[in-house]
């Protein structure tokens, strides 16, 4: 998920540091979203699919 925010934000040409004042959220939060590290809420998540034009689907899976 998050290389796909990484490609889908330099597709746009928009640095970290853009990303992260268009947003709110930090430039250490996104980077730490796109290296996979840390558990992003799902309001963050939303948040920066809806700026990079992303569709955000969740998928449950049931355990039996």
């Amino acid at each position: 998920m998050g290389k796909q925010l990484e490609k889908r934000r330099k597709e746009i040409n928009l640095r970290q540091e853009d990303l992260a004042e268009m947003s709110g959220i930090t430039v250490r939060t996104i980077y730490n979203i796109e290296e996979g590290k840390g558990n992003p809420s799902l309001k963050t998540l939303s948040k920066l699919c809806g700026i990079l034009g992303l569709e955000m689907t969740i998928k449950i899976k049931q355990i039996n």
